[in-house]
């Protein structure tokens, strides 16, 4: 066999092509299940984070925190128009296509130590400045207060958009209010420059501006607020059993 010539070349070139893309087709396939299942432990987490069960830099055993979030957190399906859920259980959403997701959000209520729903916890997202950023918003049962917050998906700039994830920067949002004394959603603000707490109005319903950060600061107030006119229709039903 003559392994100089063009033809020889090419076959063996073709049979390498082949053997590779089989075997990572093989070891992708083998690995969907785990990188899913790490997938949903991570938004697990991150919920129990804007929720307060975990702190960000809290270390636990996977088993443990995986009980954690089944003894504390009800996840919920919620069709966003009507602001029923329970029509679509948690295990059928997950199996639904995007497109069927659409008209449907995936939230949580965590419980108290006696079962009492405690937060509710929305899934929040929106264009930053280089990316789509992913996270969660947590209410206090009144569904007014910020109880936490938490991004844990994005492509902003390290040390700049970035630090939307950053511990002390999240913290700032805890107790913030997404209505005004008329009861009018008016969502929070990420101003620009500092918050300054002689100002009702700031003190309420804004928090301090990443730095050199702008436009990602404004992408978060927009899609935040987007995203909370959207689950009015829950919010209303929350506001009125507690009013």
């Amino acid at each position: 066999m003559n392994t100089s010539s063009n033809g020889y070349v090419l076959a063996f070139a073709v049979g390498l092509c082949v053997i590779i893309s089989s075997a990572l087709s093989l070891t992708a396939g083998a690995l969907k299940e785990t990188q899913a299942k790490a997938e949903e432990f991570d938004r697990q987490k991150n919920v129990m984070i804007a929720a307060g069960l975990l702190k960000p830099d809290e270390q636990k055993p996977r088993a443990e925190l995986e009980q954690l979030y089944r003894d504390r957190v009800d996840e919920r399906v919620l069709e966003i128009a009507t602001g029923a859920t329970g029509k679509i259980t948690p295990d059928a959403f997950k199996k639904m296509r995007d497109v069927e997701r659409k008209p449907y959000r995936l939230i949580a209520v965590t419980k108290d130590g006696g079962g009492k729903e405690d937060s509710w916890v929305f899934p929040i997202s929106g264009p930053g400045l280089w990316s789509i950023l992913y996270g969660f918003l947590a209410l206090e049962a009144d569904g007014q207060h910020v109880r936490g917050l938490t991004f844990y998906k994005h492509g902003e700039t390290p040390g700049l958009g970035g630090e939307c994830e950053n511990p002390e920067w999240t913290a700032r949002w805890a107790g913030k209010s997404i209505v005004d004394d008329a009861g009018k959603l008016v969502s929070i603000t990420v101003k620009k420059g500092h918050v300054d707490p002689s100002i009702p109005r700031e003190k309420e319903h804004m928090v301090d501006g990443l730095s050199g950060a702008t436009i990602t600061s404004n992408g978060i107030t927009t899609f935040l607020k987007h995203d909370l006119q959207g689950y009015m229709p829950l919010l209303t039903k929350i506001w009125s059993k507690k009013g």
